[in-house]
């Protein structure tokens, strides 16, 4: 069942593009296309710098049949990507702030690209999940555990903010547990029940938000990921809600849960489809909405568009004969384009997509 979220503007039309598309072709306005194609890729991490400048980070087959892979990092924008050198490790999370100003982290070093040289340091902390540059801020979440999509009884949700304050990582007290940030927001749960906070530039406070429509004996619920619109400051945030329903295989039964609004006014709402979505993703459109990323059944990513009158879905278009699925989003807010990288569930048939205007 869909919903409709609080808005003024007029609902926004789109095509998703049934067919697949033509590696190294641009994207057609209004659609996603899938600009890249490479069957001994495999992509886990995109950013976009101000200046337009896209980083895909992956690894590589060198040989066609291998087993063995080798770091890969990747630097285009529309149609073309060059292969360029790393920080010298493999990178699972990018991010960036500007064209000089973009960091890399892997399982134990982290680094910065200054425009001409990586700066290489160790990372003596947990798993980097999730990496954001906002602002002046660099944030990083670790050790962010998922729902079990089998369900689980007394499962608590987790995670560790830390935030680079000099040279210094710290771990940053919040009042929820973080899943997701973009902004001034974060989104997550408290005690089972999905929840935000806010960034008052000092500290993370908890913001008061309606209760979800519908309650069951033993629901939880949490926000996995949250979008901000630069221009209304519009947020938009994606979890679940699951709730025990006896069943043998799947013992919890669940529905997608979004969350619209703006401080003091917000919306929640519920859909069946597609259900329990533990690592759902999303990133602002930058037309006052956003896309949320999810794995679809059978394979390959499908996703919630959230407009300014409606929520409508579709499926991003995939190379003949593969079923690669988004593993990460990011947008350039100046162009508005959005930029989607991914691969197989086994590794290799990378694959780019964007999204423009």
């Amino acid at each position: 069942m869909g919903i409709l979220l609080r808005g003024t503007a007029a609902a926004v039309a789109f095509f998703v593009a049934a067919g697949p598309a033509a590696a190294h072709a641009v994207a057609p306005a209004g659609q996603w296309s899938v600009v890249r194609d490479d069957r001994r890729d495999s992509y886990d991490a995109v950013t976009v710098t101000p200046g337009g400048a896209v980083w895909v980070a992956g690894t590589r087959r060198p040989d066609r049949g291998s087993s063995r892979t080798e770091s890969l990092l990747l630097k285009g924008g529309r149609s073309t990507f060059t292969r360029v050198t790393g920080p010298g490790f493999r990178v699972k999370r990018l991010t960036s702030a500007s064209d000089t100003r973009v960091w890399a982290f892997g399982a134990s070093r982290y680094a910065r690209w200054d425009g001409k040289h990586w700066q290489v340091k160790q990372w003596r902390y947990g798993r980097v999940d999730r990496a954001y540059a906002i602002g002046k801020n660099l944030w990083v979440i670790e050790n962010s555990n998922a729902f079990p999509s089998a369900g689980g009884a007394g499962w608590k949700a987790r995670s560790t903010l830390r935030r680079l304050t000099g040279s210094v990582w710290r771990t940053v007290r919040t009042p929820i547990v973080v899943k997701g940030l973009d902004g001034a927001w974060a989104a997550g749960s408290v005690k089972g029940t999905a929840a935000l906070a806010r960034w008052t530039g000092t500290a993370w406070r908890a913001v008061a938000l309606p209760a979800i429509p519908s309650a069951r004996p033993g629901q939880i619920s949490e926000l996995t990921d949250v979008a901000v619109d630069g221009e209304t400051g519009r947020v938009m945030a994606v979890g679940w809600v699951a709730w025990p329903c006896g069943g043998a295989k799947h013992p919890f039964c669940g529905e997608t849960l979004l969350l619209s609004g703006y401080l003091g006014d917000w919306s929640f709402g519920v859909r069946g489809e597609p259900g329990i979505q533990p690592r759902a993703q999303a990133e602002p459109d930058g037309r006052g909405g956003a896309w949320v990323v999810y794995d679809a059944k059978g394979g390959g990513s499908g996703f919630l568009h959230i407009g300014t009158d409606g929520v409508e879905p579709g499926v991003f278009p995939a190379p003949p004969n593969q079923k690669a699925s988004v593993r990460d989003l990011a947008i350039q807010p100046e162009s508005r384009s959005v930029w989607a990288v991914g691969a197989a569930p086994t590794g290799g048939s990378g694959v780019i997509w964007a999204y423009a205007r």
